[in-house]
């Protein structure tokens, strides 16, 4: 998106568990892992998965990929893991709801996907799930770290309104902690996020939703806090 005059309305949509079921792709994923590289192979996966996010700051599947290759023996086996990692058909993920969703609300704004993830493999689910030729390729925003680009993206993109749909509490408490009353925030409640009370936080989300596609019964108005 370029930069423009001021839109009326802003959606943003967090990706992981909020459109998409992560924890069942990771589930899946897990599961034919294991299958190809047996447990101590997986276990050595996981265990360099983990490494890389906490030196990144962010999953990145690219580079605990390329560590595994590096070091596990059974090099074919590895290859095979490298093509179940980058190849997981993400379309069959989307929640029950998600395409809807995003096309109600395309009819009262702008829609964009913000996301956290790496730069390389982030991008490439998201479109693999379909999600960029709903929203278009140009709006997806992918960063390290969402919510320090918030600000930003308020000039980049100004509008009079904007909405935020996470499935993280903390995230849209902090979100509207920095952008205020321009700002809805929507939580929607999936995946294990929704019931882990370490992630909860004030100010509490605006609108509360069980699924995404309770999305869809949602008027302009509500998102506009009209009333």
């Amino acid at each position: 998106m370029s930069a423009k005059a001021p839109r009326e309305l802003m959606f943003f949509f967090d990706v992981d568990n909020t459109l998409l079921d992560n924890d069942r792709a990771k589930a899946d994923m897990e599961a034919q892992l294991l299958e190809v590289l047996g447990q101590a192979g997986s276990k050595r996966f996981w265990e360099l998965y983990e490494e890389v996010r906490k030196q990144e700051g962010v999953v990145s599947y690219p580079k605990t990929i390329a560590r595994f290759e590096q070091e596990w023996p059974a090099k074919v086996a590895a290859y095979h893991a490298a093509n179940i990692v980058n190849g997981l058909p993400y379309e069959e993920y989307l929640f029950p709801g998600t395409i809807a969703a995003l096309r109600r609300v395309s009819g009262m704004g702008d829609v964009a996907i913000l996301s956290d993830g790496d730069s390389e493999y982030q991008p490439r689910k998201i479109a693999r799930a379909g999600l960029s030729r709903i929203v278009g390729f140009k709006d997806v925003l992918v960063f390290v770290d969402k919510q320090e680009q918030l600000l930003a993206l308020m000039q980049q993109l100004p509008a009079r309104h904007y909405v935020l749909v996470d499935d993280k509490e903390s995230i849209l408490a902090n979100a509207k902690t920095i952008m205020g009353e321009k700002l809805t925030t929507v939580w929607v409640q999936q995946g294990h996020y929704a019931h882990d009370p370490k992630f909860y936080r004030e100010p509490t989300p605006d609108i509360t939703l069980a699924s995404i596609g309770d999305l869809t019964i949602l008027k302009k108005s509500a998102f506009l806090q009209e009333g």
